[in-house]
């Protein structure tokens, strides 16, 4: 058992490590290629998001009083 760990022989280890490289390159690709490309926004484009609020609403506040004992 020369050359073994006693857990697994050369060819599996050779094997994960070359399946370890190829997951790495495979995310760096990933990521050059996410650089290099715009963001999905969508089929109307970033102005679909852009909506108007409703009439006469200023902010979000509350309906009652927290602080205040119900009853």
């Amino acid at each position: 058992m020369r050359g073994s760990n006693g857990v697994f022989s050369p060819q599996e280890r050779k094997t994960a490590l070359w399946a370890l490289l190829m997951a790495g390159l495979i995310a760096v690709m990933g990521m050059v290629i996410q650089q290099w490309s715009q963001p999905s926004v969508g089929p109307g484009g970033y102005e679909a998001y852009m909506t108007a609020p409703p009439p006469g609403v200023v902010d979000a506040q509350p309906m009652i009083d927290l602080g205040q004992p119900l009853g």
